[in-house]
């Protein structure tokens, strides 16, 4: 932006004493952090105005309500109605993270926070599109390792830098905000660079499904496999699949083929990006259709199909130390449908003949119609952040 302004020429002495002056204003206003550690890219004439926004342990998500983030955000819209969007040269978001933990992961959640930081700003002054430049990094250990102490280093600290003429007045803003102005010649802009970061690359586990077995099934020798998939970040889809298709000769037969969907809500929510998934209480339904063929010798004899559907609830744990495997409790009642056909053996086993006088229907509104303890295996993929 080409700025109209008289420009009076100096001596070296009166610049260099003019530039220490700056640097002093602004170490008052706080802009230079310990460390150089956040970028301050003002040029002589400018108004900047700072402001920081604070996030909860290991979380990216901007959340509005969180410690002082309601009045740094209403000082945000003060400072925006006193000058406009169009005023606005560029804004600079610097997103910080604690220091526990790897350095590479918490890198790319410094990263993540200051994306999640745009995010939020363009959604709600579309006019700053073009204008916001990220920067993130990890704060150094403080003196004090307090929680309270550590709660502070995690944040996206923003800039609003707007180009004023040096001769101009301040105008007003709103009160207990932040602010400074540099008055340097035009022609000797004060710059301080920003601090070169090179994030490397990092990777983390992605759980994408799981695999599940049902232990009161197996046994009974009824072999039975599931699979889960987690979708967004409280619901899954789960698909059952119970094949046990054991005979011996024409005297004793356990074959029993059923399958059905289930559709689950978690009370617990999840990050989409990790692995700790489908943990805690749900609630589901469920629709199940089955064939079978049971025969005990000549004692118990039935073919025939069923199909239910209803609710179902649970709880779900992780085992271990390293908690590699879930361990699953569920319970689920419904209506029941089946088709019986008995029949009975030959005097030598070898047909076997149906009995056109045992053929009957059974409809049940509300009964219980799955019990299970499942053994819950997560499976992970690694993938590398951007």
């Amino acid at each position: 932006m080409t700025r109209q302004t008289q420009i009076t020429r100096q001596n070296p002495a009166q610049k260099a004493l003019q530039a220490i002056f700056a640097v002093f204003l602004m170490l008052i206003a706080g802009t230079v952090s310990a460390g150089a550690q956040e970028r301050v890219k003002v040029e002589a004439g400018d108004f900047a105005y700072d402001f920081r926004i604070y996030f909860p342990f290991d979380d990216a998500r901007f959340s509005p309500n969180y410690l002082e983030n309601p009045e740094t955000l209403a000082k945000l819209d003060s400072v925006i109605a006193v000058h406009g969007l169009d005023a606005i040269d560029h804004l600079v978001v610097i997103a910080k993270s604690s220091p526990e933990g790897p350095y590479n992961y918490n890198m790319n959640l410094s990263a993540r926070r200051a994306a999640s930081m745009r995010d939020y700003l363009l959604g709600r002054f579309p006019g700053l599109g073009g204008k916001i430049e990220l920067e993130n990094g990890v704060s150094p250990w403080p003196a004090s390792r307090k929680k309270e102490d550590l709660v502070r280093l995690r944040y996206a600290a923003f800039r609003l830098v707007f180009p004023y003429d040096i001769n101009a007045p301040v105008p007003e803003i709103a009160a207990n905000t932040d602010a400074f102005r540099l008055d340097l010649p035009e022609e000797e802009p004060f710059v301080i660079e920003p601090l070169s970061v090179v994030i490397p690359e990092s990777k983390y586990k992605q759980m994408i499904f799981a695999l599940k077995t049902n232990l009161l099934y197996d046994a009974v020798s009824a072999l039975n496999v599931e699979i889960e998939v987690p979708i967004g970040k409280r619901w899954s889809i789960m698909w059952e699949d119970v094949f046990p298709w054991w005979e011996k000769g024409n005297k004793y037969c356990f074959q029993y083929w059923e399958m059905g969907p289930e559709f689950r809500y978690w009370f617990k929510p999840w990050d989409p990006k990790g692995v700790e998934k489908l943990r805690g209480f749900f609630v589901g339904l469920y629709g199940m259709s089955a064939k079978y063929d049971f025969q005990n010798d000549r004692k118990f004899n039935y073919q025939g199909e069923h199909w239910s559907a209803g609710i179902a609830a649970g709880w779900s744990t992780p085992l271990g130390r390293k908690k590699r495997v879930n361990l699953e409790f569920e319970v689920a009642a419904g209506f029941l449908y089946t088709q019986n056909r008995g029949y009975f053996p030959a005097d030598d086993y070898s047909l076997l003949i149906r009995n056109p006088y045992d053929v009957f229907t059974t409809t049940s509104p509300i009964v219980p119609t799955k019990s299970k303890i499942s053994l819950v295996v997560p499976i992970n993929i690694t993938r590398s952040y951007k």
